[in-house]
């Protein structure tokens, strides 16, 4: 059951947040979906590896590949919120609900019907298709489709959520920002390495809307910022693997002193975790920076535009997520005819260091090919993607 509960924490996020995206080309926040969508997979696929705690090889290269990848779900809110923001409270908001909650309703409603099949079929649970209903109101269908909870949720505040954002000047969103990081991640931080409960100690569930809308507000924030090239970036990425230092170091250091498995510093709102998610968002946006100009001829165009490629894969992202814990049951059961895990593919025995990062690559791709096929199909594309 806790390892069940600790799959569930690493999971992420609806990613075709503003299909108008596509019209301004935006290479950045395609991206960033694709390096999201590798990376919760790749977090997916090492996590087995954490439970339980060892002090062994295989221990440590599970930890250093999930503490690298703990920004995945962040990420996904940040861009989501720098897509969605900007225009949430500009659409009448009867048109912005029905358009936005839809397309997200219905693929998360047929693939939890899917993976609520699978469990009956697959892995044999003794549950009635007359619980599917009461299941979905209580609790996600499979460990990964949570997050279709919380961006529902994220989703309904937009509106007004934008519109605040407009109208209010910045220092009262920074304000705010400030307070949920004092909130979800300072007093936290006080609470477990220091175990010094405070009064305001959040106890919400650790993947809350309310935990991660700071992740909502920073992504529209951040949007328009730009890192220099040079000595200003260099410093970005060692912000980054200072960040993750912490979150390996860190997790081993709690771990070993309560002699199992602790995982404070892989939660999406440690200051750990906050540092990697916006030191990678402001180091993809910087190097793949989307900007209108205007020419000599006086014509405007877009600069460093997402090819048709980057854009299609960026459209299945969403249709990728929902798909790859299936798929990652797939290939580990060898129901393709051959097997590919975390330590083994097509018979050859890995070194988990080579064999995380393989298995995880399998899944992206086995993963993808179907969606973007499903996506040529209106029909289905609206089913399942």
């Amino acid at each position: 059951m806790r390892l069940r509960w600790w799959i569930a924490t690493v999971s992420s996020a609806h990613f075709h947040t503003l299909h108008e995206y596509s019209k301004m080309q935006l290479l950045w926040a395609d991206i960033m979906k694709i390096t999201a969508i590798f990376a919760v997979i790749l977090l997916h696929v090492s996590a087995p590896f954490l439970i339980p705690f060892a002090r062994t090889p295989e221990w440590w290269i599970g930890n250093i590949y999930d503490s690298f990848t703990r920004w995945c779900v962040p990420l996904f809110v940040m861009v989501s919120g720098a897509l969605l923001l900007g225009g949430a409270g500009r659409k009448p908001l009867r048109e912005f609900l029905l358009k936005r909650v839809a397309r997200v309703i219905l693929p998360f409603l047929v693939w939890s019907g899917i993976y609520f099949i699978y469990r009956i079929s697959v892995q044999g649970e003794e549950i009635t298709f007359f619980q599917f209903f009461p299941m979905l109101l209580t609790e996600p269908i499979y460990y990964h489709l949570w997050f279709i909870y919380m961006l529902i949720v994220l989703y309904l505040f937009a509106p007004a959520t934008s519109v605040f954002l407009r109208k209010a000047p910045r220092k009262h969103a920074w304000y705010l920002i400030t307070l949920w990081f004092i909130w979800a991640s300072l007093l936290p931080f006080i609470d477990q390495p220091l175990d010094l409960e405070t009064y305001y100690t959040p106890d919400l569930d650790d993947y809350s809307s309310l935990k991660l809308s700071g992740y909502f507000l920073l992504g529209y924030m951040l949007k328009d910022r730009v890192v220099r090239p040079g000595v200003p970036l260099f410093l970005l990425f060692l912000v980054f693997l200072s960040g993750a230092a912490v979150t390996i170091g860190g997790t081993y250091v709690m771990s070993a002193s309560r002699g199992e498995f602790h995982p404070f510093f892989y939660k999406y709102f440690s200051i750990s975790v906050l540092t990697m998610t916006v030191s990678i968002f402001l180091i993809i946006k910087s190097i793949f920076n989307t900007r209108r100009e205007t020419t000599l001829e006086g014509e405007e165009r877009i600069h460093m535009p997402s090819t048709a490629l980057m854009q299609n894969i960026g459209m299945s992202v969403f249709g990728v997520y929902l798909a790859h814990a299936l798929i990652l049951d797939i290939l580990r059961d060898g129901v393709f005819g051959f097997t590919v895990d975390q330590t083994s593919a097509f018979g050859m025995t890995l070194n988990p260091a080579l064999g995380i990062p393989l298995f995880a690559l399998f899944i992206f791709v086995f993963s993808l090919v179907p969606i973007l096929l499903i996506r040529m199909l209106p029909f289905l594309r609206n089913l399942l993607t």
